[in-house]
């Protein structure tokens, strides 16, 4: 592993980071707060070490190893966690809710533990969603661009979360990529602030929800949320860019290039419309038919919800929580599959789930006919049984993660079964607000310290996509002798 390009990769990504803690600062000065320290100390901070890494001139030559991905997307991502705690713990916050808040945003998972909202600060409640936009466009570059720099191999230890078009690099060259993905990510950012505002939010609003929307992270400024506001506008915008934020970025690129038919011709795009079809009209014949709300309402409510859910964004405009069993059990469920792969969603991801189901089909058609030779495609691509087998192993370990954390914390606080499971689910689908003792996103508070230190890590071992971060406690990773 080169050291020295990674150490210079970092400075770089902090010196970026720096760049944006200067947009909160300068609303400490225009709205003549007297915070300027809990910006301006991680500033000189973030600009001083990726100075002093970033040193000298450039070694990257095109190409990372598997090692050197995993080191600049792992080790990096707590680094900047780290810094991310800075402007919460010096405006006061104890030091663990510090951290969670900076994991929460950075992992765009949305859980809140700074309580009563309004008492906090503008200026961080900005940062805050800055942050869930910055873990965004993160996410979305990683594992874009990275995966295919690293080599084919490296999508094994990647969980395989890219196939198709996402696995392609949507330009020739590799700058260009991340050009063409940042410009995308910018535009629809400032396409829904437009939106927002139009229908009634003012510029802060707007600027704060388009962020943690696009994202699909689901930071509130307020207590209630969307609920707030009372606008039917305002809901069915944020619906239509959560459903579009759910998407992959790539193949959205791809068909604005070649045509929008492309959308409906993608195997994982076709799915994610399926199972929203699917899960909305459940959702919603079960809250008419219980009586919970009028059918006109319940449609609304349950294609919201869903939708809210599926795409990890988290928001709610009503009380989910008094709903139906059933409903609360398909959203629970839904948590687990997330949306597509190449967007800023977590969870197992449709493409996955896709695969999944179409290789158990085929065991199934395999034990009837032994010697028959079965073959999987997605989008008319073939999966190769390495990339399934990697699949298999990932779903294995997502469920084995999701059941110890709910244990343990069911162990460590006072929380019921059915908490503790959305409260796991949740953090490791990066999902925000779960049930009953956490069902709003500033639940979280109630939680003790031990819960909290266990949501963060499952808030990173989900956003990491598990692997990136087991890889990084394996003595082989640090072996000089081996070669990755």
């Amino acid at each position: 592993m080169r050291k020295k390009l990674v150490l210079y990769l970092w400075g770089r990504a902090l010196l970026v980071f720096a760049a944006c803690l200067i947009v909160p600062f300068l609303m400490t000065i225009y709205t003549s707060e007297n915070r300027l320290a809990e910006f301006g100390i991680p500033i000189l901070i973030s600009i001083a070490l990726g100075k002093h890494l970033s040193r000298g001139d450039n070694p990257y030559n095109g190409r990372l190893s598997i090692r050197e991905g995993i080191a600049l997307v792992g080790i990096g991502f707590f680094i900047i966690c780290i810094l991310g705690t800075l402007p919460f713990a010096i405006a006061g916050f104890p030091l663990i809710d510090s951290f969670f808040e900076s994991v929460s945003g950075f992992t765009t998972t949305g859980a809140s533990v700074l309580g009563d909202l309004s008492l906090v600060p503008q200026e961080l409640l900005l940062w805050r969603s800055l942050s869930q936009w910055l873990g965004g466009i993160y996410i979305v570059l990683v594992f874009v661009t990275l995966v295919p720099q690293v080599g084919r191999d490296a999508m094994k230890l990647f969980t395989g979360e890219l196939h198709g078009e996402s696995a392609e690099r949507i330009l020739p060259r590799i700058v260009e990529t991340i050009k063409a993905l940042c410009i995308f990510y910018v535009s629809f950012t400032g396409l829904i602030v437009l939106g927002l505002y139009l229908v009634g939010m003012n510029l802060f609003e707007a600027c704060n929800y388009a962020m943690t929307i696009v994202s699909t992270g689901g930071f509130s400024i307020y207590n209630d949320g969307l609920a707030r506001f009372n606008s039917m506008s305002i809901n069915l915008v944020v619906l239509f860019c959560m459903f579009i934020a759910g998407g992959n970025y790539v193949l959205y690129f791809r068909a604005y290039q070649e045509g929008w038919r492309k959308l409906v011709r993608d195997s994982e795009y076709k799915g994610y419309l399926l199972l929203i079809a699917v899960a909305s009209f459940l959702v919603v014949v079960a809250l008419a038919w219980s009586g919970v709300y009028s059918w006109s309402d319940s449609f609304f409510h349950g294609i919201f919800q869903t939708v809210s859910i599926i795409t990890t964004s988290g928001f709610a405009v009503g009380n989910y929580n008094s709903w139906p069993d059933f409903t609360k059990f398909c959203l629970f469920l839904l948590m687990f599959v997330g949306g597509c792969s190449g967007s800023t969603v977590g969870g197992i991801k449709v493409s996955r789930a896709v695969i999944l189901l179409k290789s158990t089909w085929e065991e199934l058609k395999r034990t009837i006919h032994p010697h028959m030779v079965t073959k999987i495609d997605m989008s008319g691509v073939n999966v190769p049984l390495g990339l399934r087998e990697a699949i298999s192993v990932f779903f294995f370990l997502y469920i084995v993660i999701f059941f110890v954390a709910a244990a343990t914390l069911s162990l460590v606080d006072d929380l019921s079964i059915f908490s503790a499971a959305g409260i796991s689910a949740s953090c490791l689908a990066s999902v925000g607000s779960a049930f009953e003792t956490v069902a709003s996103i500033s639940g979280y508070a109630v939680l003790n310290t031990p819960a909290k230190i266990i949501a963060i890590i499952t808030m990173i071992l989900g956003r990491l996509e598990i692997f990136t971060v087991c890889v990084l406690f394996s003595p082989d990773f640090w072996d000089k002798k081996k070669i990755v």
